[in-house]
């Protein structure tokens, strides 16, 4: 798994559970929930950590990202289900 990939996905899960109350933390994890059955993130807080994650993307390696686009949903499955397909989404996009 790519170091800075992670990096980019806890640091912007840092910022988003500093807003959150303490139910409504994003376990930070690869196995925490997103999009998911039995996940607690609402859909405005998933997207305020998608548009998180695209400024630290931006940030930290110079490339501008779109994270959401037609081929996230082309996988089969969705690369926002859980912390650990968002840091694979990443860290295939930064390839």
């Amino acid at each position: 798994m790519n170091k800075l990939a992670a990096e980019i996905v806890y640091e912007a899960l840092d910022e988003i559970n500093e807003d959150q109350a303490v139910d409504a933390k994003i376990l930070k994890s690869l196995d925490g929930l997103l999009l998911s059955a039995g996940s607690n993130v609402d859909s405005l807080t998933l997207v305020r950590l998608l548009v998180t994650v695209e400024r630290l993307i931006e940030e930290k390696s110079d490339k501008a990202i779109v994270l959401v686009d037609e081929s996230a949903f082309d996988e089969g499955h969705s690369p926002f289900s859980t912390v650990g397909t968002l840091v694979l989404h990443v860290e295939k996009l930064l390839a």
